[in-house]
């Protein structure tokens, strides 16, 4: 719909057979679950509007009218074979140019804004506040973007992570990634090649082992603390210190330190230190997959970016749990190597996230503040009562397989 409709939304269709599909569909729901629901739903309720004839004359008018450092020796062979896109370093260039240049360019494809048919989106809260996107921020929208993200939400979300992660290591950057699940994907594409070895935690979301999977990646399994939860530092000691000597060591740590899907566990304090301490001394990534953060339940953890001196942890963040999962937005925070090849992958992959729910996500942090945004977080781990929800895994086989499936829930501390 980029061309007769509006490239910011995000959305393609693919028409083949039924067979094709069921595969890509298995792609697509490990990479990010699905496109973003909020461009679907506009453009959907934009059709049922318009009709047939009315998209059909729309288009048809639309036509008449106008160098060496940490992280390089952790890429993977593909994220080294890939090269920048010129179309998308003439768009970055274009979008950096002030209004008054007015320069219009035939390079990337970008349709006359004019031809758009959507002037304006409200929004209303269930707190009884509204706000319009319309005018520039509109325009926009509505328009093709940086693949980075759109810069007001970039803004916001550096504030977050200065405010609850004041890391003192080396330099970041952070990418707004179509929901955490496609940051995970972007993060492992970059860095594992066919027989690299991932460490993750011993229950582990499994999706994660679909990527690995794929990739030909092998996976170790890091037990979690009988005791504390979380991902025990003894077991990754000595699943380290006693490395076969024959095998490639692994690169990449994953760990989900904040309410562990599935267990449900958060890492201590004392072990986020230790951990850390171990992936600098056997020279390892560490990814911090961590959608759950905000939903802390009153626990005041650290991000491992706290302590990271070295630029050896990836952290990757979602708009899911405390604000909507539809709108597909995500973020990964990294050294600006690593960035770099992520974006080059999405650049090609699917140019941007979708500006609409972006923009949406900026709009709503712009209204309530970090306050608010926090106040918001904490309020919906309280709404329904239960504490923790864990889900665990019995007899996990990294196949994919589960043999037995256990609910434990703790009602304000007391498991029933």
């Amino acid at each position: 719909l980029s061309k007769v409709l509006c490239p910011g939304f995000r959305v393609g269709f693919c028409t083949a057979p039924p067979q094709l599909v069921t595969h890509m569909e298995r792609h697509y729901a490990v990479a990010m679950l699905h496109s973003c629901n909020l461009s679907q739903r506009v453009a959907a309720s934009y059709f049922e509007t318009v009709g047939v004839e009315g998209f059909l004359e729309k288009a048809v008018v639309s036509t008449q009218s106008t160098g060496k450092d940490l992280i390089t020796k952790f890429l993977s062979r593909l994220a080294l074979s890939r090269e920048p896109s010129p179309i998308r370093a003439i768009s970055n260039y274009l979008l950096s140019l002030p209004p008054e240049k007015d320069v219009l360019s035939l390079a990337g494809g970008a349709p006359a804004p004019s031809t758009f048919p959507i002037e304006s989106v409200s929004v209303s809260l269930k707190s009884g506040i509204d706000f319009k996107i319309d005018g520039a921020a509109m325009a926009t929208t509505l328009q093709y973007n940086r693949t980075i993200g759109l810069v007001e939400l970039l803004e916001f979300w550096s504030k977050i992570i200065g405010m609850m992660n004041p890391y003192p290591g080396p330099e970041r950057q952070t990418i707004v990634t179509t929901g955490a699940e496609f940051g995970s994907y972007l993060v492992l594409n970059a860095l594992i090649d066919e027989g690299d070895t991932v460490l993750v935690s011993d229950p582990i979301y499994p999706p994660l082992l679909l990527k690995t999977k794929a990739m030909n990646a092998n996976v170790e399994s890091i037990f979690e603390d009988p005791v504390v939860g979380g991902l025990c530092p003894k077991h990754l000691r000595s699943t380290l210190e006693n490395w076969p000597e024959t095998e490639r060591k692994p690169k990449v740590l994953v760990v989900c330190p904040t309410g562990s899907n599935p267990s449900g566990a958060n890492v201590p304090e004392s072990h986020r230190r230790e951990i850390y301490d171990l992936v600098c001394e056997h020279d390892l990534l560490l990814i911090e997959d961590d959608p759950y953060y905000f939903l802390n339940y009153g626990e005041a953890l650290n991000s491992f970016l706290h302590y990271d001196r070295e630029g050896r942890v990836i952290r990757l963040d979602s708009l899911s749990k405390v604000l909507c999962p539809g709108f597909r937005v995500g973020f990964c925070t990294a050294p600006p190597q690593l960035v770099t090849h992520m974006e080059r992958h999405y650049a090609v992959a699917m140019l941007h996230s979708c500006n609409l729910s972006q923009r949406v996500a900026a709009s709503y942090f712009e209204t309530v503040g970090v306050e608010g945004f926090l106040e918001k977080a904490v309020v919906s781990t309280q709404s329904t009562g239960i504490k923790k929800m864990r889900i665990c895994y019995g007899d996990f086989i990294q196949r994919g397989h589960c043999n037995r499936f256990i609910m434990k829930i703790s009602w304000n501390g007391k498991r029933k």
